[in-house]
């Protein structure tokens, strides 16, 4: 089944001498970039962030990679939602990925702004392949790391915390000057890492939205479990969690379509 694809707009008071856009996607999961591309252009960035699980870079299992902590009943309950996917791929399909699609992406987004990009938790590694894509379309990627780009004249540091996260990098990257930029795959991190340091933005995704949607609230994210709190929007005015490009889980999303998201900073 077909997603329907969105293009979201926020705006972000941030201390800049210039307006500011930012292209925000993630979730990808190799699957077919087109519907992205073309809204991504659309929305005409000065950068892209990509936080997280551009590619299938795990083992057989499909538990993958996590460092929250998860209580009992949120452990019973993922079991039972992955033995329960197994029969929902009867009814709506399996979702197939390809690598090809993930390099497509990043060297056609390369082409529309300079793309950055931080780790999920669906990349344990990356490939020689992967690494060359990277090197020719100019995506760099922050796996626990920071950079310092000029975008427009403007210093700005972009800084990309992983799954298994270094909470001692994040330290020094708060402690650095300029105005940051941090990916952050997991917006269930923000609790436990990141709310009470020094982030002017913060951007998300893994939460696929909650995947069915009633209204505003999502009904299931994983690391946060049911009726999570952070799964599209905009949180405390700096964190900022997109809904995702793709799917991973059999289940069709309802009332909740993919999305690729400009955030106007300034």
């Amino acid at each position: 089944m077909k997603n329907k694809f969105i293009l979201t707009e926020y705006t972000v008071s941030a201390p800049l001498p210039e307006k500011l856009t930012v292209g925000l996607i993630s979730d990808l999961h190799e699957e077919e970039p087109e519907e992205a591309l073309a809204l991504l252009k659309k929305g005409r960035p000065d950068v892209i962030m990509v936080a997280g699980d551009t590619f299938e870079r795990h083992g057989e299992s499909r538990d993958t990679m996590r460092t929250t902590k998860e209580g009992s009943l949120e452990k019973l309950l993922r079991g039972i939602l992955m033995k329960a996917d197994d029969v929902l791929e009867l009814v709506f399909g399996k979702y197939e990925h390809d690598t090809e699609y993930a390099w497509r992406f990043l060297r056609e987004a390369g082409k529309i702004a300079p793309v950055f990009l931080s780790v999920g938790n669906h990349e344990w590694y990356f490939l020689p392949e992967d690494e060359k894509v990277m090197k020719e379309s100019g995506a760099k990627l922050l796996d626990n790391a920071d950079c310092l780009v000029y975008i427009k004249g403007m210093a700005v540091r972009i800084g990309g915390l992983s799954t298994v996260a270094d909470v001692e990098w994040l330290d020094r990257f708060c402690a650095k000057d300029g105005y940051r930029i941090l990916l952050c795959h997991h917006p269930e991190y923000y609790d436990d890492y990141l709310k009470d340091r020094n982030l002017p933005l913060i951007l998300s995704g893994h939460a696929h939205g909650g995947q069915i949607r009633i209204g505003k609230q999502g009904l299931y994210a994983p690391g946060q479990g049911v009726f999570p709190k952070y799964t599209k929007g905009i949180y405390d005015g700096r964190l900022v969690v997109t809904a995702g490009a793709a799917n991973t889980a059999s289940v069709p999303r309802w009332g909740n379509p993919c999305e690729v998201v400009m955030i106007h900073l300034g």
